[in-house]
């Protein structure tokens, strides 16, 4: 597991889901990803990422299940391989 992978990939969701979160359906995981990454920044201890970015993945999943074209399919790849 890397970590540069892991950050990258936390915060392609985190754009992600930003942009998704017009109506403020995402701002948990939004708030998740954005305090996780500023502590790993700061402890250097990736757990907390780690478990964000598999809550991200499950919700964005959800999301593509939905509505395919509106998360992309590097995206989510992206994180299968981040937390492999």
């Amino acid at each position: 597991m890397s970590e540069v992978k892991i950050v990258a990939a936390a915060e392609a969701a985190l754009t992600k889901l930003t942009s998704l979160n017009k109506k403020g359906e995402y701002e948990t995981q939004v708030n998740d990803l954005t305090w996780v990454l500023a502590s790993f920044k700061n402890d250097g201890n990736p757990d907390g990422v780690f478990e964000k970015v598999a809550e991200a993945q499950t919700v964005l999943a959800k999301l593509k299940a939905q509505k395919p074209r509106s998360v992309a399919k590097k995206l989510m790849d992206q994180l299968s391989e981040a937390l492999a």
